[in-house]
């Protein structure tokens, strides 16, 4: 059964994550949210999708990789669950329609760094972001970093590398981790609303010019983190 669900209201997509848990991007979630993002891709081309809404489940929008895979012994595994989820970040933060990211709950780890590559992201007070990988025992990874290097501010940026610091509310949003907050039960009506509002105002195929240069050194180092993570896991 698909952890992910698909729904078209006018020219916006709404792709939920909901595995009745945390949202683990386990390589079985990441599939299911890349095969949302084909159908939006696909529908996006003749322009019946100009904006995508990506949200949680009532309890969080993810909480980051499934530590069950990094725990099986199966390096193979460990690696390609990692590199599926940066490349999955690539693969929003290049979208070729506005990414609007309904934070419904948590965003940790991996889950925080997904949340960093919407448009435009949406949270409540009580969101929580937090890269809490110095406080689970792992370094994290060059692609990682650079994610956060891109969307946060300079003191947030190395806080949140070095102390796992925990982010929420106006603090959340000073540091670069969201947009705006809302009360929580209006978290996924006002994050459809922004994506309603920038499928009729904006061009799509200057939306994505624009972007792809304003990210373009961005998008190369997450890459290139991507690339040397065989080395970077072996060393870890």
């Amino acid at each position: 059964m698909s952890t992910v669900s698909y729904e078209l209201n006018e020219s916006v997509a709404t792709i939920t994550l909901d595995d009745g848990k945390v949202n683990a991007l386990s390589p079985a979630m990441q599939q299911n949210i890349n095969d949302a993002l084909d159908t939006a891709e696909k529908a996006a081309e003749n322009g019946e999708v100009k904006a995508i809404v990506l949200a949680g489940n009532s309890r969080v929008l993810s909480g980051g990789f499934d530590l069950s895979v990094f725990g099986s012994g199966d390096a193979a595994a460990a690696l390609g669950m990692l590199s599926g989820g940066f490349e999955l970040s690539i693969r929003l933060l290049s979208f070729p329609v506005p990414v609007i990211i309904a934070a419904t709950g948590p965003a940790i780890a991996m889950g925080s760094f997904m949340l960093l590559c919407g448009d435009h992201r949406v949270g409540s007070p009580k969101t929580r972001c937090q890269a809490n990988e110095v406080a689970i025992g792992m370094t994290l990874p060059i692609s990682a970093i650079e994610i956060m290097r891109m969307r946060l501010t300079r003191a947030a940026y190395q806080r949140a590398i070095s102390l796992a610091a925990v982010f929420a509310g106006d603090a959340a949003v000073s540091a670069g981790w969201l947009d705006e907050i809302v009360e929580a039960e209006n978290v996924l009506p006002r994050a459809q609303q922004v994506a309603a509002e920038a499928a009729a105002t904006l061009h799509t195929k200057a939306h994505l010019a624009s972007k792809l240069k304003a990210r373009d050194d961005a998008i190369k180092a997450i890459q290139a983190g991507i690339d040397g993570l065989p080395a970077e896991f072996a060393r870890s």
